[in-house]
C-alpha cells in the first residue's frame, strides 16, 4: 500500500493489485535514491490492527486512535487541544490526558522506536517515521 498527501491534506491510499504478493525487505539492505524505507509503524484502520516492523501488537482503543492520527500526519505538529479534539471529540478531561497516552503509547513502542513520537516543545507532539 503507497499513500500519497494531497495538497488539500486528505489522504490518497492506492493499494496493491490482489496478484500482487508484498514485497520483503531484505535485512540490513539499504533502500535505493528514489525509494522511500517503509514505515516502520504500519495502520490499518479498517481491522484496527497495529503493526511494528512487521509484528502486531496488542493497544487500547484510545491509544489506537492517537497513533492512528499521527501516523496518518506524519511529521505534522498537532496541539495537545488540536489531538483531543480529533481523537476524541466527546471526552471533556483535561488535555494532559494525551501527554499520559503519548507516554503509554511510547512504552509500548519500546525503546528502539519510541522517538519516532516526538515533543515539540511549547506545542505539542508529532510522528516523524524513519527518514
Amino acid at each position: 500500500m503507497s499513500v500519497h498527501r494531497l495538497t488539500s491534506d486528505k489522504l490518497h491510499i492506492i493499494l496493491a493489485p490482489p496478484c500482487a504478493g508484498p514485497t520483503v525487505p531484505v535485512a540490513g539492505a539499504q533502500p535505493s535514491a528514489g525509494e522511500l524505507a517503509p514505515d516502520p509503524i504500519q495502520i490499518d484502520t479498517a481491522a484496527r490492527t497495529v503493526s511494528i516492523d512487521g509484528r502486531q501488537i496488542d493497544i487500547p482503543r484510545l491509544e489506537f486512535d492517537l497513533l492512528a492520527h499521527l501516523v496518518l500526519h506524519p511529521r505534522r505538529a498537532f496541539t495537545r487541544q488540536q489531538l483531543m479534539a480529533a481523537v476524541w471529540p466527546d471526552c471533556r478531561s483535561s488535555d494532559r490526558t494525551v501527554d499520559v497516552h503519548i507516554a503509554r503509547l511510547r512504552r509500548r513502542l519500546g525503546p528502539g522506536r519510541r522517538k519516532l513520537i516526538t515533543t515539540v516543545f511549547g506545542i505539542g507532539y508529532k510522528y516523524l517515521p524513519t527518514p
